[in-house]
């Protein structure tokens, strides 16, 4: 039986034919090993499966065996994971025993996935009323909540933004949703790579806000070097500060000055 199962649970992206001796699964790692049977050809004196890989990462399996066994070690539980079977040819036909394994039986979904320099958004559909979003960020290899945001609830669709603190070069995040019931499940990992211009403002006087050409981390000190307002964003409300001049760093660098009108 040939399985070319697409979940949606991630990504709603159409994806392309695969070749005929290719068998493709997409779906979750639960904690569950999976199996694939792998036919034996007395004639030719071959199996049928002559590679696996499970998010593109080929699994050093011994593939002369009749029964494949994929443990899904490098993966968190409830992470995506797509596997792909490369058979000798299109006439054999490895079967997955147990696609259940993998396959994530629920009306939730990540849609669509975007991070640039300065803003990280997602869409879904499916929420759950008590539903929780934890961000998180691959930091020296260990995964770390930057911000909690609870669901909106809509069941329909819901639209999230999150400003991220990048670090300069490659930065690679990921969403944990809780269902609410203990229940949870992780969206793709999604990579960019930040070299960041630096922060522009016009360094006049003002009295309310200072508007930054990018989104930044901000600093803000006094003459006497006392920090008095810091922050994160694509502008800067200054009211809260007494008149008087001050300095700005911006990502802990770029810093400006800035006057602020009695």
């Amino acid at each position: 039986m040939y399985y070319s199962i697409l979940l949606f649970l991630f990504l709603g992206v159409q994806q392309p034919p695969a070749p005929k001796n290719e068998t493709t699964l997409i779906g979750v790692f639960q904690g569950v090993s999976l199996f694939i049977q792998n036919p034996y050809n007395s004639d030719s004196k071959e199996f049928c499966v002559k590679k696996v890989y499970v998010n593109n990462q080929l699994q050093p399996l011994n593939y002369k065996l009749s029964a494949l066994k994929l443990d899904f070690l490098q993966s968190d539980l409830y992470t995506p994971v797509t596997i792909k079977i490369v058979a000798r040819d299109s006439i054999c036909q490895p079967q997955i025993i147990n696609p259940d394994a993998v396959l994530f039986h629920t009306s939730y979904k990540f849609t669509s996935m975007s991070l640039s320099d300065s803003v990280f958004t997602w869409q879904t559909e499916g929420e759950r009323e008590s539903g929780t979003y934890f961000i998180e960020k691959l930091q020296t290899g260990i995964w770390v909540t930057e911000e909690e945001i609870p669901a909106q609830g809509r069941f329909e669709e819901a639209k999230y933004l999150y400003f991220p603190a990048l670090d300069e070069g490659p930065n690679k995040y990921r969403i944990k949703y809780e269902f609410g019931n203990g229940k949870y499940l992780y969206s793709q990992e999604i990579e960019y790579e930040f070299y960041p211009e630096p922060v522009k403002f016009k360094p006049q006087a003002t009295n309310t806000t200072i508007y930054l050409s990018r989104a930044a981390a901000y600093e803000v000190y006094n003459q006497k070097g006392n920090l008095v307002l810091s922050g994160r964003g694509l502008e800067i409300d200054v009211r809260r500060i007494r008149p008087g001049e001050y300095i700005v760093y911006f990502d802990g660098k770029d810093p400006g000055v800035f006057r602020r009108e009695y």
